[in-house]
């Protein structure tokens, strides 16, 4: 004969569980880094390649200033040395040192352009950074609650489906087996609570006749959602 107060008893323990289970889901998903964070972290890396950019372009063009510089400076002493006589070749040191000189003027404005980005890229660089470390921070603080939490649902659960193993068994195999049915039908709730007249389950009134057999012991189905009745 079907106990109801022993199914019952395993619904409030498996309930229990499948809160736990669920409540265990969302910290282990809680435990990957948001959203939010990723984007910060997002933030930084591209910060910093565009820094790196900046500094190797500003970097090559000061270089390269350096060798025009040096280019324009023997071009010249070559100019007034006196060693070069050939009016054409005189003409074209002067037209090279002309041109050179220009060169020189337009990647000097580069060079302080590609300065103005470098300390703009900086100044984007430790902003992101600053912002990403205090997210990882408050992230990390987080993750140390959350890996608690986690443990202690792993224990509890491990309990609990200890303690679920020795109520099922003393549980007969065919009221075992309807009620894992019904629980599989009816969203985890196989047994509910009959209260005064209503079922727990679904908030259906229950005929006085139910109630009666209900707090006899007797197996009773609620007529709203078919679930087995406990009495209170």
């Amino acid at each position: 004969m079907m106990n109801i107060h022993q199914l019952f008893q395993l619904q409030k323990l498996d309930t229990e569980i499948d809160e736990k289970k669920k409540r265990l889901g969302e910290v282990l998903k809680a435990q990957k880094e948001p959203e939010s964070l990723l984007k910060k972290r997002q933030r930084a890396e591209t910060a910093a390649a565009e820094l790196q950019t900046w500094q190797t372009k500003h970097q090559d063009l000061t270089l390269e200033v350096g060798s025009v510089t040096t280019k324009a400076k023997n071009s010249e002493n070559r100019l007034y040395s006196g060693k070069v006589t050939n009016p054409k070749e005189l003409s074209d040191l002067q037209q090279e040192v002309e041109s050179l000189g220009r060169r020189k003027a337009l990647l000097e404005d580069e060079v302080l352009e590609a300065l103005v980005m470098v300390e703009d890229a900086q100044a984007e660089k430790t902003a992101a950074d600053d912002e990403l470390e205090t997210a990882v921070a408050d992230w990390e603080k987080q993750s140390t609650h959350l890996k608690a939490e986690q443990n202690e649902l792993a224990l509890s659960l491990h309990k609990l489906m200890q303690s679920r193993k020795g109520k099922a068994a003393a549980v007969d195999a065919p009221a075992l087996n309807e009620y894992e049915q019904l629980r599989k039908g009816r969203h985890g709730l196989a047994v509910a609570a009959l209260r005064i007249n209503v079922c727990q389950g679904c908030r259906t009134s229950v005929s006085a006749n139910k109630v009666k057999e209900a707090n006899e012991g007797r197996k009773v189905y609620c007529g709203g959602c078919g679930r087995l009745l406990a009495a209170m």
